[in-house]
C-alpha cells in the first residue's frame, strides 16, 4: 500500500507532540532532581517563645526532622501536634523558609496562674485551668492560692469549670494587683471569696472575677477610711456594695460604735456605691450608719 505523504499540518502536530514529551520529561527529571536536592532538605529548625520548655521538646513534638524533604512539611499539622503534645503551648506557628531551607516554630506559652491547694498538696494552675505541674509543700507560691471542694486532683488535667473560669480570669489581672489576696475560695454556689491580708472577705462571681479584684481596692479602701471591721463585701451585684461583719466581731469606737451597727437593722449591713468614674467611692448610708 503507497505511503501517503505527509502534510504540512500534520508535520507541525506532529513535532509540536514531540516538543511537549521532550519537555515533560525534562521538568519530570528537573523535579526528581529538586526533590533529592539537599536544597530542598530541612537543613535548620528554629524555635522561637519558648521559656519554659526545651527547645529538644517542641521539635520531637512537632514531627519535623532534619533532612526529610521541605515539600513533606505540613505547618497545620506540625501546630496541631506541638499544640496537642504539650500542654504548656497556647498556640504554635509553623513556617517554611524555602531559601535557607529552615523550619521555624514560634510558640506563644501559657502561664501558670495560680496554684491550687488539695489537703496539703498543691498544684501549679495554667491560665486555661488545666493542672501543669505539682508544687513541693516546701516551696514558696509566688502565684495566688485557688481552693474549692473538688476533690481527685490529676496532674495534666482539668479540675472543674469552675477552676479553669477562675484561672480564665486571673489570666486578665495583672500579677501587682493580687498581692493583697492571700487566697481565692471556689465556693459551692460559683460565687469566688477572695481572703485579704487585710482581714476583709470579698465575694465576687467566678465569670467576673478580673472585674470584682480591678474594683475591691477602692471598694474595701472605703469601708477601712469609714472605720468598719473586717467583714463581708459582697460585689456580686451592681452597685451599691453591701458590706455585713463576721458574726463574731465586736465594735467598738469610731464611726462604727456599736449603736451604729445595731441602728443599721437586719443583722447590721451597711451599704457602699462604687463610682467608677471619678473620686473612687461614695458612700450611700443604710439603716442609719454615717
Amino acid at each position: 500500500m503507497p505511503h501517503r505523504p505527509e502534510t504540512a499540518e500534520q508535520r507541525d502536530r506532529r513535532k509540536a507532540r514531540n516538543r511537549k514529551i521532550v519537555v515533560g520529561f525534562f521538568v519530570f527529571i528537573g523535579l526528581i532532581v529538586a526533590l533529592e536536592s539537599p536544597l530542598a532538605r530541612v537543613r535548620r529548625i528554629d524555635v522561637k517563645g519558648n521559656t519554659t520548655i526545651a527547645q529538644a521538646n517542641v521539635v520531637a513534638d512537632s514531627g519535623i526532622e532534619l533532612g526529610e524533604s521541605l515539600w513533606q512539611v505540613n505547618a497545620k499539622a506540625a501546630s496541631a501536634r506541638i499544640e496537642r503534645r504539650l500542654p504548656m503551648v497556647q498556640s504554635a506557628g509553623v513556617t517554611v523558609d524555602w531559601l535557607h531551607g529552615a523550619v521555624s516554630l514560634a510558640l506563644r506559652e501559657r502561664q501558670v496562674v495560680a496554684v491550687y491547694a488539695d489537703a496539703g498538696s498543691f498544684y501549679e494552675l495554667l491560665n486555661n485551668g488545666y493542672v501543669f505541674a505539682a508544687e513541693p509543700p516546701s516551696a514558696g507560691l509566688p502565684y495566688p492560692l485557688v481552693s474549692g471542694s473538688d476533690e481527685h486532683v490529676q496532674v495534666h488535667a482539668m479540675i472543674s469549670s469552675n477552676v479553669s473560669t477562675v484561672c480564665r480570669q486571673l489570666a486578665k489581672v495583672p500579677s501587682g494587683e493580687l498581692t493583697d489576696v492571700s487566697e481565692f475560695h471556689i465556693n459551692g454556689d460559683g460565687t469566688i471569696s477572695m481572703y485579704l491580708d487585710n482581714g476583709f472577705v470579698v465575694l465576687a462571681d467566678s465569670d467576673s472575677l478580673a472585674g470584682a479584684v480591678n474594683a475591691m481596692q477602692s471598694v474595701v479602701h472605703y469601708f477601712v477610711q469609714k472605720g468598719y471591721k473586717p467583714g463581708t463585701v459582697d460585689l456580686t451585684g451592681q452597685p451599691p456594695y453591701r458590706y455585713t461583719p463576721f458574726a463574731n466581731a465586736q465594735a467598738s469606737g469610731g464611726a462604727q460604735g456599736a449603736s451604729g451597727q445595731q441602728s443599721a437593722g437586719g443583722g447590721g449591713n451597711a451599704v457602699a456605691g462604687a463610682n467608677a468614674t471619678a473620686n473612687g467611692v461614695t458612700s450611700q448610708t443604710g439603716g442609719g450608719i454615717p
